[in-house]
């Protein structure tokens, strides 16, 4: 087996797996795997690459293609990762420069072109046993659970739109967070609202809070959006929109190969569009850990 295509169905509201077995097979050869649980991807990730299959292709959102690049990683990180987005975020495929549009993302896996990707490794501070990969970011405080308030039918009513409409409800309850962060040993103390861990330029559907951050260059880029009145969080969001924030003095950029992050309360982690813990963490960037398919 050269390409295992891993869909899973529930991703962006729902995929219709005939459908899109119908349309892959258009533009690529491959064999197709359908998840029916979560953790699935990633056992079929390994499997795959234990087998020698040469490409494995995660479709679904930011969720699913780190499941299957973690897996890949952990099997040696020989098979090559392929992406085809059909989630609500994507926010990987987007840094990426790889088309939204199923079809045309099976023709960037079809051109065989690869370039080496990072990834991030993050633990929990207090329980060195809570490690995950991440392929895109890591977000803390604010708008770290909006996930959990969308729904299925609330993904497929609002989607692409869905992480911002869901961010701007959650306006009314900004908490500040003091927070504790050593960035390659250099500490520094802020009272902020929410913080980004990230190897790629998007975060919570196309919104690029890291516009300088790049998959291949070895560094996490830091982004703190410092704590500040309801009216200037909703006079930020449009700079934020266009990736024009990093200079703004409610903002606080910077970049480092190892992260160490503490606050006070703690701050609940989205890792990949999934909720991780609340706990001390550190980020430790893992330089080209991966090949990825991309233009």
């Amino acid at each position: 087996m050269e390409t295992l295509v891993i869909l899973n169905p529930t991703a962006g509201g729902g995929v219709d797996p005939a459908a899109f077995r119908r349309h892959l097979r258009r533009t690529l050869e491959a064999e197709l795997a359908v998840t029916g649980a979560p953790g699935e991807a990633g056992e079929l990730a390994s499997a795959a690459a234990r087998a020698g299959c040469q490409c494995v292709v995660a479709a679904g959102g930011d969720g699913t293609v780190a499941e299957v690049a973690s897996a890949l990683y952990r099997a040696g990180g020989e098979a090559v990762l392929g992406l085809i987005p059909v989630g609500t975020g994507n926010d990987l495929a987007r840094s990426l420069g790889i088309p939204l549009r199923a079809t045309e993302a099976a023709r960037i896996v079809a051109a065989g072109r690869s370039r080496v990707l990072d990834l991030i490794r993050a633990d929990a501070a207090d329980d060195r046993a809570d490690s995950r990969l991440v392929t895109n970011s890591a977000v803390a405080g604010f708008a770290s659970r909006i996930g959990e308030s969308m729904s299925a039918a609330f993904r497929r009513r609002w989607r692409p739109a869905a992480y911002l409409i869901a961010a701007l409800r959650q306006l009314g309850d900004l908490r500040p967070y003091d927070v504790r962060l050593e960035a390659d040993g250099r500490r520094i103390d802020e009272r902020i609202l929410m913080a980004i861990v990230a190897n790629s330029r998007f975060a919570g559907g196309k919104i690029p809070f890291a516009p300088t951050a790049r998959t291949d260059d070895g560094w996490l880029d830091v982004v703190l959006i410092r704590a500040q009145p309801a009216h200037r969080v909703a006079a930020l969001i449009p700079r934020i929109l266009r990736g024009r924030h990093v200079a703004h003095p409610g903002v606080r950029t910077l970049r480092a190969s190892e992260i160490h992050l503490e606050s006070d309360p703690s701050m609940w982690i989205n890792l990949d569009g999934e909720i991780w813990h609340a706990a001390p963490s550190r980020f430790r960037v893992l330089p080209s850990a991966l090949r990825v398919l991309a233009p």
